[in-house]
């Protein structure tokens, strides 16, 4: 029987009578135009029929018609008394909200009402953008039966199951899946959404309707077993343990260390993730870390792509910042100490550096460091660690011979390497060849370095708010004076004429390494119509008992600087990091901008682009065959094309603790990074949506945000709320600068929830999001 032509009533009708594994509640159901004739009789009859409260429920011929769902679109009214009057009424407001026309199959239908309910929600048997082979269950442990589809629920879970694997942790998940695989079989349907509820741990669907799938990017054919068994198999050997590496197995995570979540996305493509993975994660990121003391990861990847999806190897992370001085014995248990906090404690997965590991000191570490006792570590383990981090930080932190000083200075040197490149003559690939290799020594190499050492200082502003030194207000006040490229931006908006302005900042863009995103000399108007970011510089001075306090704490934990010198680092760091960060993307864009044309004389478009891998480019530079450029690029991409529909169809945590996990995961809560202490209550606006609405006033959402996005600052926007992002992100420091309210890193369930809502109000000071319509 095929779904479509079927009511929403008749199918629970025609169900009930097929399906061994769940109920189906009794249901009286009529045509809409019979009872507008024979009103009474119908009423008597629903009467008769049930002996409890009831629910009145839509039948709309426009429901679930397999073109459109108008899910939610007409009324049912819920916990109605046994009594005509109430009963009447009832069924009226559902006939009403249908509209002025009734048609002939419009029904309505009545059902008990379910009590004692332990879990409710609907369960999609197929990925609902992509049709790729998942159950969806999104779910409900209140007792309500209608948080999940009337979005109102506080703590709705969501369990991700691939269709051809083995039976889930949870009894009940697999009970769901067992009569959704029931729907699917009765139906002839693998694309199903189906409302459901659990009392006394029996199942009883509500509805069944099938899942639209007109204009969907249909990838339900892609054979996603095989690579999944290969998957299983990539991960449990790289859980191994390993002769250069300790700790006993490893943990993958899209947001830990350099996050790639944030700064290319879970789903990207094949150039971008290969220019990050060359010019950050496969080498540069272990460099910088040897280089400013920590342990010798040289030679191991840091991130890891699994079909297509970044991940941190945070074992490699968690090695990679011990310091190189420490005992073997003593860093070992260090990493496994790391390792099982992750794991107990995974909501912690954006901001390992600040809940997770010691990476630096700052004042008031000796306290924190006492909870290494719970776990084994005797004093003189802990009195090794923290001298070993002060060594390190020490190193680091001098304004004059620091380690962050010399990388200052090499930054520098790559805008004279830029020069030097895009004037000379060299053909375009050798141009990209060089571009890349001087934006890895003299780029990101030195950027990576600054960024560790902002880093530490917002650490130490951190242990000054701890050690009750300053408010968190105050420091606030402290990150808004700093003077950084980003403020320099919003500022020159106002007084630089197009050209100047363009001049300067015309190479960033929305996405620093994806090809497809227009960079701001592409796409002025777009980016900066409308009012300019009102971004108010203050003034900040440290008290002189506050000065004291910092000049008698860095005497007693023995770091090498006085008041004047730390505050300084602190300052320079936090805008070196921000102006690195601008100058080695101007070389990034210069990279995609040669691409771009290269591809032009070989007639390969920009998206098509996006496909191939920056290795191909390398290797024209050094490697001559036989065949055609535009034959090697064409195959490269159409072979990466393919590949990416993989790439799109797969579901993966953000966090993979165990191989199992690929196969079946729930979608945590995340726990999110407010920013400021501000309180603001606004609409929403959709980041995908951008360029067609007006965000002024309002508060954004987008999904991830690298500083290509700092266009948004000059739209007066009155809060952010990303679904990705750390504590230490680029959105996050920036909305601290601007005093602008935020949530960074959210999830992808509220993240979701936020985006459909109307009205929110984020009230960062309490850590609060709500949502008001």
């Amino acid at each position: 029987m095929k779904l479509s032509s079927l009511s929403k009533a008749k199918t629970l009708e025609y169900l009930s009578n097929k399906i061994l594994s769940a109920k189906i509640l009794p249901l009286s159901r009529f045509y809409v135009k019979d009872y507008l004739k024979n009103k009474q009789s119908i009423l008597n009859k629903c009467l008769e029929s049930f002996d409890a409260e009831i629910i009145v429920r839509s039948s709309s011929s426009n429901e679930d018609n397999g073109i459109t769902s108008h899910a939610g679109g007409f009324e049912s009214i819920q916990n109605v008394q046994l009594r005509k009057n109430e009963l009447e009424k009832a069924i009226d407001m559902v006939i009403q909200s249908y509209g002025d026309v009734v048609k002939n199959k419009d029904e309505v239908f009545v059902q008990p009402m379910l009590k004692n309910v332990s879990m409710s929600g609907v369960i999609f048997t197929a990925d609902i953008d992509t049709l790729a082979p998942y159950y969806i269950i999104n779910y409900d442990e209140s007792g309500s039966t209608n948080s999940v589809t009337g979005g109102e629920g506080e703590n709705l879970k969501t369990r991700i199951v691939f269709k051809n694997s083995k039976q889930d942790k949870n009894h009940k998940i697999n009970q769901l899946i067992k009569a959704s695989k029931e729907c699917e079989e009765v139906f002839e349907n693998q694309f199903l959404d189906i409302e459901f509820a659990i009392v006394d741990e029996v199942i009883y669907i509500l509805q069944v309707r099938t899942i639209v799938t007109n204009n969907k990017l249909d990838l339900s054919e892609i054979a996603l077993e095989k690579s999944l068994e290969k998957l299983y198999k990539k991960i449990k050997k790289l859980n191994a343990q390993h002769p250069k590496l300790l700790g006993s197995r490893s943990i993958f995570g899209v947001m830990p260390d350099w996050n790639p979540a944030e700064i290319i996305g879970i789903k990207p493509k094949r150039l971008a993730l290969s220019l990050y993975k060359e010019i950050v994660t496969d080498e540069i990121w272990a460099y910088q870390r040897d280089n400013y003391g920590y342990r010798n990861l040289r030679s191991f990847p840091l991130l890891v792509s699994f079909l297509g999806v970044p991940f941190i190897d945070v074992r490699v992370s968690f090695n990679s910042f011990i310091p190189e001085n420490l005992h073997n014995s003593i860093a070992a248990k260090l990493v496994e100490f790391y390792l099982e906090e992750l794991s107990k404690n995974s909501n912690n997965h954006d901001k390992v550096e600040f809940k997770i590991v010691f990476s630096c000191y700052y004042l008031g570490i000796d306290k924190k460091l006492k909870k290494l006792q719970q776990h084994g570590f005797s004093d003189n383990e802990i009195k090794r660690i923290e001298f070993e981090l002060l060594e390190l930080t020490n190193n680091i932190i001098d304004i004059k011979n620091g380690l962050y000083k010399k990388d200052l200075n090499k930054i520098e040197l790559l805008k004279e390497k830029y020069k030097d490149i895009v004037e000379s003559n060299l053909p375009i690939i050798e141009k990209i060849y060089w571009l890349i290799e001087d934006c890895k020594r003299y780029g990101t190499l030195p950027f990576a370095g600054v960024a560790r050492a902002a880093f530490i200082a917002v650490q130490f502003l951190n242990s000054f708010v701890e050690e009750k030194i300053i408010t968190s207000q105050e420091q606030y006040q402290f990150l808004n004076s700093i003077e950084t490229i980003s403020k320099k931006i919003s500022e020159d908006k106002k007084y630089l004429s197009k050209k100047k302005f363009l001049e300067d900042y015309g190479h960033l863009r929305p996405g620093t390494y994806d090809i497809c995103s227009k960079r701001y000399d592409e796409a002025y108007d777009e980016y900066f119509s409308g009012f300019g970011c009102e971004s108010k510089q203050e003034a900040f001075e440290f008290s002189k008992a506050q000065k004291e306090k910092i000049e008698q704490l860095i005497i007693e934990n023995g770091l090498k600087c006085n008041y004047d010198g730390l505050i300084t680092f602190i300052k320079e760091s936090i805008q070196g990091r921000e102006y690195a960060k601008f100058i080695f993307t101007k070389h990034l864009s210069k990279i995609l901008i040669y691409i771009e044309e290269f591809g032009c004389k070989v007639n390969v478009s920009r998206d098509d682009l996006a496909y191939l891998d920056i290795q191909k480019f390398k290797n024209l530079y050094a490697t001559l065959d036989h065949r055609d450029v535009k034959d090697i690029l064409k195959k490269d991409i159409e072979k990466n094309k393919e590949f990416y529909k993989y790439t799109q169809a797969i579901k993966l945590p953000s966090l993979i603790t165990h191989e199992d996990d690929i196969y079946s995961f729930s979608v945590g809560v995340e726990e999110a990074n407010f920013v400021t202490l501000e309180r603001v209550t606004s609409n929403i606006a959709d980041i995908e949506n951008i360029n067609e609405i007006n965000v002024e006033g309002k508060i954004v959402c987008i999904k991830s945000a690298d500083p290509g996005y700092d266009y948004l600052f000059s739209k007066n926007i009155s809060g952010l709320i990303t679904c990705y992002g750390g504590a230490n992100s680029h959105m996050a420091i920036r909305c601290a600068e601007l005093k602008i309210p935020a949530v960074i890193g959210c999830g992808e369930n509220m993240f979701l929830k936020y985006k459909k809502a109307n009205m929110i109000t984020i009230d960062a000071a309490n850590k609060q999001v709500k949502i008001i319509s």
